[in-house]
């Protein structure tokens, strides 16, 4: 058997509605060295029967029943993973036809990069494209305290980078956020321009998830060692985090906090025809 070069990772729960999109996608790749780990976090739908009715050896799944939440479920598909390479991918989530090939390249044209990620084009929960986020590499380590380094399952990157920083069990939800601050240091990252995931975000408003997020980012910010040397500059992050908490229960009582959301996407979609008809050929299985 051909030495497996790409380790993709999926993490799962109560994904039923779009987790056969997202696998067949993978499956779909001009690019096919690969094995794909899901790992289910205790689902209560039919997403375990989902994957099951798909036939394909590289595809391994983790199911123990229990809900450990993402973090753990990361780090449990990097543990296990034999490719050179590791990938995010959401149960949600659409890859473009090329994304593996292309990262893939990338990565072995670029041997100090530790990890890439990519653009990406936003859908709802009906596959209507509705926003573009463009990837824009952040140089200033104080940035990382306020703004996302990566879209995070765009990520690809060498399989050593991940096992060595793995990700913050106890920062579930902005676990992300944790690891490219923690790596960032002794780390090389790069994006590319144009987008290789359909990323699936309805643009829903939730007050419970967006506090848990900001009360995550504090409890980041009161351990990072680089703060606690900079005491002035670490309250200032956690009061704007509180505002940002008062300022959306406000919104929500009043039913305004969609004001919260609107900014995400570039609402100008130059190549929405190019996109749509990428799409359906995954989605129409053709």
């Amino acid at each position: 058997m051909e030495k497996i070069f790409v380790t993709i990772g999926i993490p799962v729960f109560n994904a039923e509605k779009f987790i056969f999109k997202s696998i067949v996608s993978i499956l779909n790749q001009t690019y096919q060295n690969f094995e794909l780990i899901i790992t289910d976090d205790g689902s209560t739908d039919s997403t375990l029967e989902v994957i099951q009715s798909f036939n394909d050896s590289r595809i391994k799944v983790i199911a123990d029943g229990m809900n450990k939440g993402i973090s753990y479920r990361l780090n449990q598909q990097i543990n296990l993973a034999q490719g050179k390479y590791f990938i995010r991918m959401d149960a949600d989530d659409i890859m473009f036809p090329d994304r593996i090939e292309k990262q893939v390249k990338f990565l072995e044209n670029n041997e100090k990069i530790d990890a890439v990620g990519t653009s990406i084009v936003v859908l709802d929960d009906e596959d209507h494209i509705i926003g573009f986020r463009e990837a824009i590499l952040l140089n200033e380590y104080t940035e990382l305290f306020d703004k996302i380094l990566f879209n995070h399952p765009t990520v690809a990157g060498r399989i050593e980078f991940f096992k060595k920083f793995l990700y913050s069990e106890d920062l579930a939800g902005v676990e992300d956020a944790d690891l490219w601050i923690r790596s960032f240091p002794s780390s090389n990252f790069e994006v590319i321009k144009e987008p290789l995931l359909f990323y699936r975000d309805p643009l829903v408003f939730k007050l419970r998830t967006y506090k848990s997020r900001l009360d995550k980012k504090n409890k980041l910010l009161k351990k990072n060692e680089y703060l606690k040397r900079r005491f002035i500059l670490k309250q200032k992050f956690i009061i704007v985090n509180k505002l940002k908490m008062l300022a959306a229960t406000l919104l929500s009582k009043i039913h305004l906090d969609q004001l919260l959301i609107a900014g995400r996407n570039t609402k100008e979609l130059p190549n929405k025809k190019e996109w749509e008809k990428t799409l359906n050929s995954i989605t129409d299985g053709k």
